[in-house]
């Protein structure tokens, strides 16, 4: 479906977009300039998931706070399976709260210091989950379970993430709901969060995934990536609030209808638009960034080997659609820009609430751009060698990710507000 926005672009009948294909070369070459300087080579560079936002700097130091705790763990004779399931409780939990934060938010951390955005949100929830307010065994505070989740008060979140008056966190109330929501959905599906023994003793976690994935193992503990997409897909369906996109009745989750799509193919109008499943987009943004983030914990602390990674696509977010829209190679037309301005929130930069046109074409121009960029890095840096594994996550990270963050910082120095700003109610990604 985005190709097919993309094709659009390129033909010049997009409805939003303005699409410069000469410069995505100089995306490209601005992404290669970063993982130079930052890495040295692309196979250097870790993929993309929360596990990077838990490698810090602490007192002049690297730090990796993921494997510190892990090795603190195995130090106490807690298995190596038992890790994996912990790191996959605390990722779950960690990604479902990092929706935007907002720029005046901030997290004072005891060692790290002050962070804010989505190192701050997952700073945030790594201490929350040291501290066990994610579960509800009084023998193991390392864990995230339904029983704890489904408890969790609005006034425990937003006293974890240091929320006041004067440090105000968009969507913090939503963000509660969400997890409680979470521990709704580990309830129900047992099949993927359940274990070996889901009861009140040991209630569903998102950890009780590695157990069923090594039902789905092949030889030599192989998963195909599409078990773990129906886990993350399937399992965590009931997560996703109600008001979204619905078909059939059954809620999409990260699924919009785009108005470009139908204008090229019908006369459809925009109240139809959402009925119309070939009109959908779906992105899934959330999702697949979980899943780039639970294959690392699965293969790393897992022990198995995942195959059919190349299925995942780039990640439509603002950090990456802003990249291409700083850089030329989208632009954004002059009513839209008005009309996004003339927003009552909006400041330095027009602001769309994330079911708007524009937000859904430019997210889908992004995920088609992504892999452009990734195949132009391709051949400038594996040109007659072996291309590295989950090769497009490593281009993320490398990254068109930290080139959005370090462009939005050069251009807009006192935000660092991506080109083109998304209302947050703390649910959206």
């Amino acid at each position: 479906r985005s190709t097919a926005v993309y094709v659009l672009g390129q033909q010049g009948r997009l409805r939003h977009f303005a699409l410069d294909e000469s410069k995505i070369v100089d995306v490209a070459e601005f992404v290669i300039s970063l993982i130079t300087r930052d890495h040295g080579s692309v196979d250097a560079v870790p993929t993309h998931g929360r596990w990077r936002s838990y490698c810090v700097t602490i007192d002049g130091k690297q730090r990796d706070l993921v494997s510190e705790h892990v090795a603190q763990w195995r130090a106490a004779d807690v298995s190596q399976w038992e890790c994996a399931r912990r790191i996959i409780d605390l990722f779950v939990v960690s990604v479902l709260i990092d929706a935007g934060a907002g720029s005046q938010w901030k997290y004072h951390d005891k060692e790290a210091g002050v962070l804010t955005r989505t190192e701050g949100l997952g700073m945030a929830a790594l201490r929350m989950f040291e501290d066990g307010a994610f579960s509800s065994s009084s023998d193991n505070p390392f864990q995230a379970d339904a029983a704890a989740l489904l408890e969790l008060t609005d006034e425990q979140l937003l006293s974890g993430f240091q929320v006041s008056k004067e440090n105000p966190l968009l969507g913090g109330p939503n963000r509660a709901e969400l997890l409680r929501r979470l521990g709704a959905a580990l309830s129900q599906q047992t099949r993927y969060f359940g274990g070996s023994c889901a009861c009140k003793s040991h209630p569903s976690r998102p950890g009780f995934m590695l157990d069923y994935l090594a039902t789905c193992a092949q030889e030599l503990k192989t998963v195909d990536i599409d078990d773990l997409w129906e886990a993350i897909i399937e399992g965590f369906a009931p997560v996703w609030p109600a008001s979204r996109t619905q078909l059939d009745g059954v809620s999409l989750g990260d699924v919009w209808p785009c108005s470009t799509l139908a204008a090229a193919n019908s006369d459809i109008g925009d109240s139809e638009l959402a009925q119309d499943a070939d009109f959908l987009v779906p992105f899934h943004k959330l999702s697949q960034w979980l899943t780039w983030s639970l294959l690392e914990v699965v293969v790393r602390l897992g022990g198995f080997t995942v195959s059919g990674s190349s299925k995942l696509t780039g990640l439509p977010e603002y950090r990456n659609g802003g990249l291409f829209v700083d850089m030329g190679v989208l632009t954004l037309s002059d009513s839209d820009r008005i009309r996004g301005l003339s927003h009552p929130q909006a400041k330095e930069v027009p602001l769309f609430d994330g079911s708007d046109p524009v937000i859904v074409e430019w997210r889908a121009l992004t995920v088609a751009l992504l892999d452009r960029v990734a195949e132009i890095i391709k051949q400038k840096c594996c040109a007659g060698g072996d291309v590295p594994d989950m090769f497009l996550g490593r281009v993320l990270e490398g990254g068109t990710w930290k080139a959005g963050r370090e462009i939005a910082a050069d251009l807009r120095s006192e935000t660092k507000d991506p080109p083109i700003n998304i209302v947050s109610d703390g649910t959206l990604f």
